[in-house]
């Protein structure tokens, strides 16, 4: 199979280039100008569009499974091609969890028939050595820790058995993702509003406290740089949570972190207009967090941009107690149109965009050959149309969660083509060629040896 680009701007090494691309047998065989690029079985005319490699988001929940009424392995990822991202790795918060190598054999058999981009899958983060092994042989891409796990009694609690968990992720040469907040605070304070009927944003934000999840940061990162452990902080949203993370950076820690949409564009007064709609957890925070977030993005201090793609139904999101709304956005489909429009307003630059969407992705979790557009990688490519303007519309969604706190938000950019190993998935508002996608797995890399926590 072979496909050709001609006449667009691809971005390399930081600028736009005039060309094309030729994909041959799922990789790019030849990047240059249109005229030396030899003939194809399918052709595409990218005038006017911009070439850019396929994205790959991090954090997404597909839900399937007994929550696949809220979202399926199909829905998701369609939704994941009609948003221009070509790789999607997906949390292990499902029901069942996936905590171990069976729970992750039986999710990926039931993923490889019905995936129309590539998925790689995490394992929940599991105190046993031995299990940490099987999946990661199993085919986790990397681990998830939920430090937001409100009860007490549980194994990651107690910093000496997490120490070693993370040590042997460290000697597995694996990421340990983490959702940083100190989940016994938050619970005991959501309790005591339950207790006394309190149920309104204001005590949702309270529970929520900005200092659990700098306290949060403090505890993992401190942990991690002993055992010289890879960290990934998800979904960053407080000035005070960027600070220690710098803090650690400075002493050494190896840790990346990543920003949502929605934590970059939305604050609390958004939050006050949009009730359930627009609760997730962190929930969205002060303006000036928001914009102390998009300054750190901009300048390259957080890494990475993740959608927390968290799909719900309506009735879900519309509860009137709050602590019945459950937390988080789809956000597959509206990602990089956000984005895109920042980066027309020059609040941002497309190759810093590309760098949080791609590039960072791809090296923080091990994926070679993606995240640029190269000869010899995958033939994951996006074409996007710089100049369409649109509103975001809910209903038209390809994934299952019809609804949103950017409703009707107009953009300027979005998705046009999207292609996965050199095959169209998605053109124009329609999909193509369905069950194109593949499970991928982790370049891992084991030490040579392991370290020992001092």
């Amino acid at each position: 199979m072979s496909l050709r680009v001609t006449d667009v701007k691809m971005l390399l090494g930081g600028r736009l280039v005039e060309g094309g691309i030729s994909i041959q047998d799922g990789r790019i065989s030849r990047i240059g100008k249109t005229l030396h690029l030899p003939k194809s079985e399918t052709n595409i005319d990218g005038k006017g569009l911009i070439a850019i490699p396929g994205l790959i988001d991090v954090h997404v929940h597909l839900r399937d499974m007994e929550l696949a009424y809220k979202e399926d392995f199909s829905s998701g990822t369609l939704a994941a091609a009609a948003g221009g991202f070509t790789t999607i790795l997906d949390m292990p918060n499902t029901k069942p969890p996936t905590t171990s190598e069976e729970r992750l054999r039986e999710k990926i058999e039931r993923a490889k028939a019905t995936i129309h981009v590539n998925v790689g899958f995490y394992g929940a983060l599991a105190e046993s050595a031995i299990e940490l092994r099987a999946m990661i042989h199993a085919g986790a891409i990397a681990f998830k820790l939920y430090m937001n796990e409100p009860n007490p009694e549980a194994w990651h609690h107690d910093p000496r058995r997490l120490l070693s968990s993370l040590e042997e992720s460290a000697s597995l040469g694996v990421q340990v993702a983490c959702h940083a907040e100190t989940g016994a605070e938050v619970a005991k304070i959501q309790r005591e509003c339950q207790a006394e009927g309190k149920n309104s944003v204001r005590d949702f934000l309270r529970a929520h406290a900005p200092e659990f999840e700098a306290e949060a940061v403090r505890r993992i990162t401190s942990l991690s740089r002993r055992v010289r452990a890879s960290v990934h902080l998800c979904h960053m949203s407080t000035q005070r949570a960027l600070k220690e993370i710098s803090i650690a950076r400075r002493a050494g820690t190896a840790v990346t972190c990543e920003a949502t949409p929605h934590h970059l564009l939305l604050d609390q007064k958004d939050l006050s207009r949009k009730g359930g709609l627009a609760i997730m957890v962190p929930p969205l925070r002060k303006t000036s967090d928001a914009r102390a977030l998009w300054r750190s993005l901009a300048e390259g201090r957080v890494d990475v941009v993740a959608s927390d793609h968290a799909p719900h139904s309506l009735e879900e999101k519309t509860a009137t107690d709050v602590w019945a709304v459950k937390p988080g956005i789809p956000g597959l489909e509206t990602t990089l149109p956000l984005l895109l429009t920042r980066v027309k307003r020059r609040e941002i630059s497309l190759n810093r965009i590309v760098q949080a969407l791609a590039e960072n992705p791809a090296r923080i979790f091990g994926l070679p050959g993606k995240g640029r557009l190269a000869a010899g990688t995958d033939g994951d490519i996006v074409l996007i149309n710089p100049k369409e303007r649109f509103k975001i519309d809910s209903s038209t969604f390809y994934s299952k969660a019809r609804f949103s706190p950017f409703d009707g938000l107009e953009c300027v950019g979005r998705p046009v083509t999207t292609i996965v190993s050199g095959r169209i998935v998605y053109d124009r508002g329609e999909i193509v060629e369905k069950n194109r996608g593949e499970v991928v797995t982790s370049e891992v890399r084991p030490r040579s040896s392991s370290s020992t926590a001092c």
